[in-house]
């Protein structure tokens, strides 16, 4: 086993690869040892009391992730804990028909989208590995960003801009257009009372409003 350190105050494990460090939170190592357990009727990698934020803890994440490469599950696409059916239901079938989608991300306990602009929008893939799990591929790209799925708001098709996936908790961000006084960009997007971007014209201004609030328009146009 890889070189690990646990780092409390941060909660989170701390593992030496090589020149640098990756890093895995006590509550995802526990989360992802459980679901592997329950999916594969292996109670023995479920995480016990005393496992969580222990080495002890870490070594059943690593034994459970195994255990799943060493089974006929290995062959599907993983999600991790957290993700809504639905939603997982919706990638895998944007990934089996290649269809090109825009995703919104946010906080699914309130319903606030991230505002997110990058790595949003492309066609679904899967990662290689034992945990093959969902990619978002942009055009002309080969490779792709996971996507966080339990953070997932809604999956939108875009060439029809219909909503194939939307969270109960979601709400449109609160956002408007207002003058910045600012001459090099003399147009704000605000959320509330905050701004959120700054722009030299108001169509660019527009487009990025639109596309944050879930309109297919392609981000070259503010960006």
């Amino acid at each position: 086993m890889k070189k690990v350190s646990i780092n409390a105050e941060q909660q989170r494990y701390v593992i030496e690869c090589g020149e640098g460090y990756n890093c895995l939170g006590f509550a995802n190592a526990r989360d992802h040892a459980n679901q592997i357990a329950h999916k594969l009727d292996r109670p023995d990698l479920a995480f016990t009391e005393g496992d969580y934020a222990t080495i002890a803890g870490y070594e059943k994440y690593c034994n459970a992730v195994e255990a799943w490469s060493r089974s006929p599950l290995t062959r599907t696409t993983y999600f991790a804990p957290g993700t809504d059916a639905k939603a997982a239901k919706v990638l895998e079938s944007c990934r089996t028909h290649e269809r090109k989608v825009r995703l919104i991300l946010g906080d699914t306990r309130t319903g606030e989208p991230w505002l997110e602009e990058h790595d949003v929008v492309g066609r679904i893939s899967r990662s290689t590995g034992g945990l093959k799990v969902p990619l978002l591929i942009e055009a002309g790209e080969c490779g792709g960003a996971a996507i966080l799925c339990a953070c997932l708001l809604a999956i939108i098709d875009w060439r029809s801009g219909d909503f194939l996936y939307r969270h109960a908790a979601y709400r449109e961000a609160d956002l408007s257009i207002q003058p910045s006084g600012n001459a090099d960009r003399p147009w704000d997007v605000l959320r509330r009372s905050e701004v959120v971007a700054s722009f030299g014209d108001i169509g660019q201004a527009g487009a990025y409003l639109a596309f944050i609030r879930g309109a297919t328009i392609e981000p070259r146009l503010f960006q």
